[in-house]
């Protein structure tokens, strides 16, 4: 069985199969046609690297055709053509790498979500551009004195508060009608708002599946050694899906206020000398394990109280 290597590009995907370089149209015709070849083969993997979206086409359809995809982390597989003394990067070089990162490695298969999650996956990626946006909008009115700038940054910022409310309200409806149980479990742990549940909804359809260290690790909340003969160095977190650790980052600011059983908790790791960076790194892993937990008991069909 070989794994297949695609480096995906804005227009093109750059693709090895069998020790042979394709190159294919990043649209639904090229896509149907780079399928056609896998299908010709016995295969492992299609490994895929993130890029910003452009992937979401062909991930969306590899799943469609039921083959098996692993998406990797960019950073893993530049160490691993590092080691190999693969310096040079061109697209053609980056899929073959990619191939002999499957073939090496065996990354964990993408579980294939349900296509409701995928779609609450772009809205809730939409909603964070929208947020940013009008963020950015507001940061410019508060610095400038022209009352036609201001009047026209007004306009915008009102824009995108109308695009939030149509988006937010679609990502409820998304969610009512085919998780709303799971998103109100998760709301029963206080400092989980309907976004927050969004977030782990779309982006970790493994919740309840796995055990809490597994999650945890998963969600890159995992503190790391960095420890090397004598020397003993703070671990730290790193790797694993970001968006789902700024959405929990976000839920223990919240928790921390209005959830006394969590207050407590960041309280004494503070009291013990910890810094509030990493008693809230703590908080957050904590309401993951919580939600991982509760999550487990739900599909168990348990008390999750």
């Amino acid at each position: 069985m070989i794994n297949i290597g695609c480096d995906i590009g804005k227009l093109e995907i750059d693709t090895h199969i069998g020790g042979k370089h394709y190159k294919f149209s990043n649209d639904i015709k090229g896509i149907q046609q780079l399928i056609a070849h896998c299908k010709e083969q016995e295969v492992a993997r299609v490994v895929l690297g993130p890029t910003g979206g452009y992937e979401r086409c062909l991930l969306k359809e590899l799943l469609r055709h039921q083959l098996p995809v692993a998406m990797v982390n960019p950073i893993y597989v530049r160490k691993f053509a590092g080691s190999r003394r693969d310096l040079a990067k061109t697209d053609k070089i980056d899929a073959k790498i990619l191939s002999e990162y499957g073939e090496k490695m065996e990354p964990r298969i993408y579980e294939q979500k349900a296509s409701f999650r995928v779609d609450l996956e772009a809205l809730v990626s939409h909603r964070d551009t929208l947020v940013e946006m009008r963020k950015e909008e507001r940061m410019r009115l508060s610095k400038n004195s022209l009352q036609l700038v201001s009047d026209s940054i007004k306009a915008n910022i009102d824009h995108f508060d109308k695009q939030l409310e149509l988006v937010e309200g679609a990502i409820e409806d998304l969610i009512s009608a085919n998780a709303q149980k799971e998103s109100e479990v998760l709301q029963t742990e206080k400092g989980i708002c309907v976004q927050t549940s969004a977030v782990l909804i779309a982006y970790l359809p493994e919740l309840g599946r796995l055990d809490n260290r597994q999650i945890v690790k998963l969600a890159g909340l995992a503190p790391m050694a960095n420890d090397s003969g004598k020397r003993s160095s703070k671990r730290s977190i790193r790797g694993g899906r970001k968006r789902i650790r700024n959405a929990l980052f976000t839920a223990a600011l919240s928790a921390v206020k209005g959830n006394e059983k969590i207050k407590d908790f960041y309280n004494h790791l503070i009291a013990k000398g910890k810094l509030s960076k990493v008693a809230l790194t703590a908080v957050a892993r904590k309401l993951l394990v919580i939600s991982n937990s509760k999550m487990r008991l739900f599909r168990e069909g348990k008390e999750y109280f």
